[in-house]
């Protein structure tokens, strides 16, 4: 295990004591009977919310899928679930599910594995970018309006704002600098061919050649697919559309949680926080943000001035009905799916 992995795996128990700290001095007793006091209704309510946001995502891959074939809608679906549920066990901004996606539709449409990865990925691109979008107005929003903020969260938004501004800038160096000079693909996909542990590959394969046509060839059709599909400009017009009422949804969600306890609150707050939390929670590479953007919500909503009771029975009912989809729903259908297609 790299030191990075270490890093990852001993963060995770570090932030889960500190999100117990937080709870602690918030009072056990105190948050039991703030949990116990919620009305069911707007429970049930935010769990409608919340499915009405997975639809909507599964229905922004169904219009790039249809793009290569005709797809139904429930028959993504349960590739969308599973996907999300290898997204939240896997560190890291939520890519684990598509490689998983790409397998089981490819088995659905008939088609190569890199010709469904363009679909998830080129969706995926106007999720994120809508949440880039939402995440950045909300860094400079609470950096400059918001007081109380506390120092370590404060040094963490500065640190994300500088990497967002400071990476495209070092790509825009690093290009000019290395403008004419070639790509060492070919001693890449040569030392890939030759590493010792991939004798299966070299099975496959009878000669370098052979891989690296094989490579070309997927890279290409791979790279024409993504250009068809992202110059499409009705199918990513209606996407981003369509990203915006999905975050509105996840927004809505949590915003009618606080009703649930009697206390109207600001719809904007709630999105501040919301998009904020899910926002940094990329950065930190843990498994699903678990323990981080609970702590982060918890600790946002005390800075707008929302007690820290409520604060913490709407986090973690809302990241509740999250683990339900992600991990319940999720689990359930990649053993459908397996059971169906054959095993990932």
């Amino acid at each position: 295990m790299n030191e990075m992995n270490k890093l990852k795996y001993l963060s995770l128990p570090l932030i889960l004591v500190l999100l117990i700290a937080v709870i602690y001095n918030i009072g056990f007793s105190n948050l039991y009977t703030a949990l116990l006091s919620a009305n069911p209704r707007y429970l049930i309510i935010a769990v409608v919310f919340q499915s009405a946001a997975i639809l909507v995502r599964n229905l922004k891959w169904q219009i790039f899928v249809n793009g290569i074939k005709k797809t139904s809608f429930f028959s993504l679906l349960p590739m969308s679930l599973a996907g999300g549920f290898v997204d939240f066990i896997t560190p890291g901004p939520q890519v684990g599910g598509g490689p998983l996606k790409a397998y089981f539709l490819s088995k659905r449409i008939k088609t190569d594995k890199a010709t469904c990865l363009t679909t998830i990925l080129v969706e995926r691109i106007t999720g994120v970018g809508v949440l880039l979008f939402f995440g950045i107005c909300s860094m400079f929003f609470v950096l400059i309006f918001i007081q109380n903020v506390p120092l370590m969260l404060k040094i963490l938004l500065e640190f994300v704002l500088f990497l967002i501004i400071g990476v495209p800038i070092l790509g825009y160096i690093l290009k000019v600098k290395y403008a004419g000079k070639s790509f060492k693909g070919k001693a890449i996909i040569s030392r890939i061919y030759y590493f010792g542990p991939l004798s299966s590959l070299r099975n496959k394969f009878t000669t370098l050649q052979a891989f690296d046509e094989y490579i070309t060839q997927k890279l290409s059709e791979f790279a024409q697919t993504f250009s068809d599909l992202a110059h499409d400009s009705k199918k990513v017009s209606v996407n981003i559309i369509l990203a915006f009422v999905c975050w509105i949804l996840t927004f809505a969600s949590t915003y009618v949680l606080f009703s649930a306890f009697g206390l109207r609150v600001s719809f904007f707050a709630v999105m501040i926080v919301i998009s904020l939390s899910i926002f940094l929670s990329y950065f930190l590479f843990l498994p699903g943000g678990a323990g981080v953007t609970e702590l982060m919500m918890i600790t946002l909503y005390h800075s707008f001035g929302i007690p820290s009771t409520i604060a913490a029975s709407v986090a973690l009912l809302d990241r509740l009905i999250f683990y339900m989809f992600a991990i319940g729903f999720g689990y359930l259908s990649l053993h459908y799916l397996n059971y169906k297609y054959g095993k990932y």
